[in-house]
């Protein structure tokens, strides 16, 4: 699998520029920064997957992977400024990582303090009771219904609990320590901030990007004038990137049989392990398959069919809104033959 720092994007902002570099320092703090933030950020994925074994892959090497088809998608002539990179980085740390119930330093209590937790189990139990529960019963709903709604919470918040994951502090009563995920204090406050509304937008409609995001970023006063951040083509690609990330490593078909996922997941699982990684061919992502879909998988072959439909329509509504800004647009724009099933056949 490819480092994240072999990526165009990195090599081209984060990674030593050599001795005639007269950024270095500031170059290498915010790298430094960067890598232990991804760090910390890998062990909360990690737990993801405690609490929701169905999803497919959510963990490091998904947040790394943002960074491959951030390159590929922005193409080979796009151009970031380091700090530009830190904060787009930073939002691939954290734009899922609010689906493990470890991103709430106070835990399952601060999951039923939300409004969305009561109407999810009255919704739970009403479907297992088949009536309207009891007060009774919606205080004491049992385990099942608890895991579920646990479940079904922490996926319908997670982009907006991402909005606040740079910032949150997270406490060691034990040894009296707190742990953020950003170490670096400046950064912290300066970024943090944007980079979680920037890993919350990933939920947005697109149209709403460019009225939430219509200000340009100063650089910080020990970095040169030149690095300022755009959060418009940061959410955008951040939005791209995540979309299309749906190739085998998300799904490996050993972790399918450890895990075995529930009926409703497996199409999930079945057609992202068929699928190989995507090529940039003109203006388009050119997704295909490393072996036929069975008859069986038929239902499997449609949703793929439906995903790459969703990845189509993001591509060309994140490229419509960079041409109406006036800002750079990206090499991909589009996903080869969406538009018609038997044109799909030929790749997958």
């Amino acid at each position: 699998m490819p480092d994240y720092k072999e990526t165009r994007l990195w090599q081209m902002t984060l990674a030593n520029q050599g001795e005639q570099d007269i950024a270095n320092s500031a170059r290498e703090r915010i790298r430094v920064s960067y890598e232990n933030f991804r760090d910390r950020a890998a062990l909360l994925a990690a737990e993801i997957a405690r609490d929701l074994p169905d999803f497919t892959v959510h963990d490091v090497t998904h947040l790394d992977a943002l960074w491959e088809m951030a390159d590929l998608i922005a193409g080979s002539d796009y151009i970031l400024s380091p700090t530009e990179s830190f904060v787009l980085g930073g939002a691939f740390l954290i734009h899922d990582t609010g689906m493990g119930l470890a991103s709430y330093p106070e835990g399952i209590e601060a999951m039923k303090a939300e409004p969305i937790w009561n109407d999810t189990v009255a919704s739970l139990l009403k479907g297992k009771l088949g009536r309207t529960p009891t007060q009774e019963e919606l205080c004491t709903p049992g385990e099942q219904i608890i895991r579920a709604a646990t479940e079904q919470a922490l996926r319908s918040l997670h982009a907006k609990h991402a909005e606040k994951l740079a910032l949150i502090v997270w406490k060691d009563q034990e040894r009296d320590e707190q742990y953020h995920l950003i170490h670096d204090t400046d950064l912290r406050r300066m970024y943090g901030p944007i980079i979680g509304k920037i890993a919350h937008s990933h939920w947005w409609p697109v149209y709403d990007l460019a009225a939430r995001f219509n200000t340009s970023i100063g650089a910080p006063s020990w970095c040169p004038r030149e690095w300022t951040v755009n959060p418009l083509k940061l959410a955008c690609l951040l939005r791209v990137a995540d979309a299309s990330h749906i190739d085998a490593r998300r799904a490996p078909g050993p972790l399918r049989a450890f895990r075995k996922p529930s009926e409703g997941s497996r199409d999930h699982w079945v057609f992202q392990e068929n699928l190989q990684q995507p090529q940039l061919l003109e203006d388009r992502l050119a997704y295909t398959s490393g072996r036929p879909f069975p008859i069986a998988d038929a239902q499997s072959w449609w949703l793929c069919l439906d995903t790459l439909r969703m990845i189509d329509r993001e591509l060309r509504q994140v490229d419509a809104l960079l041409t109406d800004s006036g800002k750079p647009r990206f090499a991909a724009r589009g996903v080869i033959g969406v538009e018609d099933p038997t044109r799909m056949t030929a790749l997958i």
